[in-house]
Formats: C-alpha cells, structure tokens, sequence
C-alpha cells in the first residue's frame, strides 16, 4: 500500500511538472529543428511562438556590441514581446572560451552564439552547435551559409583597405595589392597579424606559389603589426600612419561617418568575414531559439541590421547604409579557416 501511494506521488508530480512547463520541456533543439525544417512559413512560426510563449527567454552570445544588441533587441521585442532577448557579450575570443568551457561543464545556458566563423568551427567540430535551417536561405549570396545548415550569416564584415585622406592623395590611393609594393609604401602600413585570411584568399585566387611569391615581396616592406579594426582605424584616423592594408570595413566607416578623415580602397580578391549564427545542441530554450534566428535571419530583422545599425548584409535585395563595399564575394572566410589560421600566420 505504502509503495502504491509513493507510486501515485511521484506519477501526480510528473504530471503536474509536464501539464506546467507545457511544450516547452517536451521538446529537444534536434527534435524541433527537425520537426520544423519542412513546414511553411506560416505554420513554422505559429509552432515556434507557441512555444517561445512558455519559454520566455532566449540567451544570445555574441560580439555585437550592447549598444547594437539594443537596436535589435528593440526590434525583435516589438515584434514578439513575449520572448526576453538575454545578451552575453564579449570579443570573439571571449565568446569561445565561454562557450566551450560551459559545454564541458555540463552548464547549458546558450540558446543562439555568433562570433567570427574561424573561432566557431569549434563549436561545429565538438558538437556543441546543431544544424537548422531558417526560411529565406534561398536569397543569401552563395558562400554565406553552410547548405547542411550548421551556420548560417547574422552580417558580414566587408574588409578594405583604408587610408586617412590628409596624408594620401586622391592619385596615389592603392587599387591593387600590387600597389602597395610602391617603395613609397615602406614603412608606412599597418597590418593586423590576424588578417592571415588574406593569404588564404591570395592562395585561393592567384595559386600558392604566386601568393608566396607576393607575400615574400609585401614583407620587405616592413610591416607595422597591430591588432584589431578599432586600434587600427583610430591610429590612421589619427595620422599616426597613412594606410592598414585590411579591416572591417563597416566598422571603419562609423569612425568616418563621426568625421575622421578616412577613406577606403576594396582590394581584389573581395574577401568577407561572416558572423555565423550558431545553434546550441542543447539549447533550454529551443523554440526562442529558432524563433530568434528566423526573425533575425529574414528581411525585417536583415533590414535592422543593414539600415539602423550599419552592417554589411549577405541577403540579397536589402537595402544598405554602405553601399560601396557591397558586392558578390571572391573569397568567404568559413568556419574550415579556422583550421587553417595557423598555417597562414606562420
């Protein structure tokens, strides 16, 4: 009798704990992703905002600065006020090590990550991210996304060259990479050491041994390192140099935009950096999750990001605030990078 009644007990309390979590706890991110990936547009967000409705949250890790996670916080709020956008931010490294150390510690608190899709090949190769798909895929630029779903581009960064336009007259703008072996140039560049892309993008569109070659003569005309678009942008703001061979490009133009004397050159192979959306495995909170990504992904969440806050988008038919640094990529820096970023800096 008294086995009967604990037997009762503890089937009244898992009811109860089903009946008051609701769909929600019913559901795995896999389990969902997969549930979801063939229905309509329509169908697809009624199942997810029902559940997002008893989820109430979505925690985001990602490298877009707070001020610029409130403008889309703001967005997405007003389009479903119901779901709570939770924001961690830090630099890329900082989202990695989070990520990962959480991961190996069994603490599932990620629903959505987004950094640099070098660091995040990570999260890929230790299966702490889970393909998903999202309903637009069809009107991203080819390279922009994973076609078997594991990352898809929240927005790109664009990267040129740039110059402070008091120290570098209109005809001596460098329009090539061959253009900076101009003795002129010696001395005078800075370079992030990060940047190895470059070489994977020269690799890429000119063969090795003529990549080699250029490198070898770019070298002797001692490069200045330092690291990060925003020290850089601020030092040639400043005339400290006149030229960085390769930043963020959108980024760079904000400084511009606040009066800095800055002007920029996109040097062929055309080569973007994707900021990569990437689902967690074990996401708690797995309809917020796909809910935030849709939106975030589509043409009104795209439109936030291209317009208000400046971004460079890969979401063809979007109108952008830069406009001179848009165009079909040569080179895409993908999550493989990240395999190869060693190589490159050696």
């Amino acid at each position: 009798m008294c086995n009967f009644r604990i037997a009762w007990l503890v089937s009244s309390i898992m009811v109860f704990f089903t009946a008051y979590t609701g769909v929600a706890a019913a559901v795995t991110l896999p389990e969902l992703a997969s549930r979801v990936e063939k229905m309509g547009r329509v169908e697809r967000e009624a199942l997810l905002v029902k559940g997002a409705q008893e989820e109430k949250e979505v925690m985001f890790y990602g490298t877009t600065p707070v001020n610029q996670l409130a403008v889309l916080k703001k967005a997405f709020s007003a389009r479903f006020p119901f779901v709570e956008l939770k924001h961690f931010y830090s630099p890329r490294q900082g989202i990695l090590n989070k990520t990962l150390s959480e991961a190996r510690g069994g603490a599932n608190i990620v629903d959505v990550i987004m950094t640099d899709l070098s660091y995040g090949s990570l999260f890929i190769k230790e299966g702490i991210s889970y393909p998903f798909s999202t309903p637009d895929v069809k009107r991203y630029v080819r390279g922009s996304y994973d076609p078997k779903g594991n990352w898809y581009t929240m927005y790109m960064l664009s990267i040129a060259l740039v110059y402070n336009r008091n120290m570098v007259k209109p005809n001596e703008v460098p329009h090539s990479y061959q253009d900076l072996l101009d003795p002129r140039w010696k001395g005078s560049m800075l370079f992030d050491p990060e940047a190895a892309y470059i070489m994977a993008a020269m690799d890429q569109a000119w063969g090795k041994e003529k990549a080699r070659d250029y490198l070898g003569r770019l070298a002797k005309q001692n490069l200045i390192f330092r690291r990060g678009t925003t020290l850089t942008t601020q030092l040639i703001a400043a005339g400290e140099q006149p030229i960085a061979i390769a930043v963020n490009a959108e980024t760079a133009a904000e400084v511009r935009d606040k009066g800095a004397p800055l002007g920029f050159s996109v040097l062929p192979p055309r080569i973007i950096k994707p900021n990569g959306f990437f689902v967690a495995k074990k996401a708690p909170h797995p309809y917020a999750a796909l809910l935030f990504t849709d939106w975030t992904l589509s043409e009104e969440g795209q439109k936030v990001l291209a317009l208000e806050l400046g971004k460079g988008v890969a979401m063809t038919g979007i109108p952008v605030k830069y406009k001179e640094f848009q165009g079909e990529p040569d080179y895409v820096v993908g999550p493989e990078f990240g395999n190869q970023l060693k190589q490159h800096m050696t």
